[in-house]
């Protein structure tokens, strides 16, 4: 069924959704304890399989919300992309012959790829042409590297998701541009430090992708992602005199999500009638998938539930 609420009826239900959302004092009790809701999960023998389940019914919700109101659906669609991008990933990482530790997203009934594919040996031209005619076509055509395209398609999904926003009126438009460019600033620096470290380009190359940026988001997209830099810079400074040591990769990762994720959070109650709650509640979820996949992970690896924890992205 299509287009059976208005904008007010769907910020409500999105109201209600947030208020089902886990706690870090349900996490500990997931940790912890073995909850009934999610032991089929936590209980699988098969880590990718458990993934893909609770994947699926985390976005049950989101599903059910891609039509309720057209206005919307450009935004829901868009956000379902951005996890079916990692399938892309997943496709060229086997054609590139390399091993992928991830999951399949399944966002049936709008997925572009299917699982199927997963047991074909597809070469690398073979996955550019089942992408062809999407929005990653076009970043992929003259691609050839496996790290440069598996950044074409973040930056692609990316800017699939922020293009979304250009059917909203110019309020709603503003505040989904506030919340991606804060995103964008995120991902520029992750990956940025990802490519020197796991890729080793050097920093000329680096900026060349940050310019790309700069063309593809605009000027604010630019200032977004300084302003970001300057407040990491000044964190890793602070970390560095208390500590006498840089964090690791992983733990500048894990302090931009969390910082991302308190900003987003915060602007959840901002104004109801605002675009705010929608966009909030979308990254919450990620998060909490996100968390939860962790957990998964924490378990199969036995690490403490202290361990599992501090990994965990959450307010309180």
């Amino acid at each position: 069924m299509r287009n059976y609420a208005d904008r007010c009826n769907l910020h409500a239900r999105i109201h209600a959704l947030r208020g089902r959302l886990l706690s870090l004092r349900d996490y500990a009790f997931l940790v912890k304890e073995r909850a009934p809701d999610f032991s089929h999960i936590f209980d699988a023998q098969e880590p990718s399989r458990a993934r893909q389940t609770l994947f699926r019914e985390q976005i049950a919700p989101l599903i059910g919300l891609v039509e309720a109101y057209e206005r919307y659906t450009p935004l829901f669609l868009a956000f379902l992309r951005h996890y079916e991008a990692q399938n892309a990933k997943v496709l060229l990482a086997n054609a590139f012959g390399k091993q992928s530790l991830s999951c399949w997203y399944d966002i049936s009934p709008f997925a572009i790829l299917d699982e199927e594919l997963l047991r074909k040996k597809l070469s690398l031209d073979e996955v550019k042409s089942l992408l062809a005619g999407t929005y990653l076509a076009p970043d992929l055509k003259d691609a050839s590297s496996y790290p440069q395209m598996v950044l074409r398609v973040e930056i692609s999904t990316a800017l699939h998701l922020y293009r979304a926003s250009l059917s909203l009126p110019a309020q709603a438009q503003k505040e989904f541009q506030d919340v991606m460019l804060r995103r964008i600033g995120l991902l520029a620096l992750i990956w940025s430090r990802r490519l020197r470290k796991y890729y080793h380009w050097s920093d000329e190359r680096i900026l060349l992708y940050r310019e790309d940026l700069h063309d593809r988001f605009g000027g604010h997209a630019w200032s977004r992602v300084r302003e970001e830099e300057r407040a990491l810079n000044s964190y890793l400074e602070r970390v560095h005199k208390s500590r006498g040591t840089e964090p690791s990769l992983v733990d500048i990762e894990r302090h931009l999500d969390r910082k991302y994720y308190a900003w987003v959070s915060s602007m959840f109650h901002r104004d109801f009638h605002s675009l705010y709650c929608v966009l909030a509640y979308l990254w919450l979820v990620f998060y909490q998938i996100k968390n939860l996949f962790c957990i998964i992970d924490g378990k199969r690896f036995n690490f403490s539930p202290n361990e599992i924890l501090n990994r965990i992205i959450c307010g309180t």
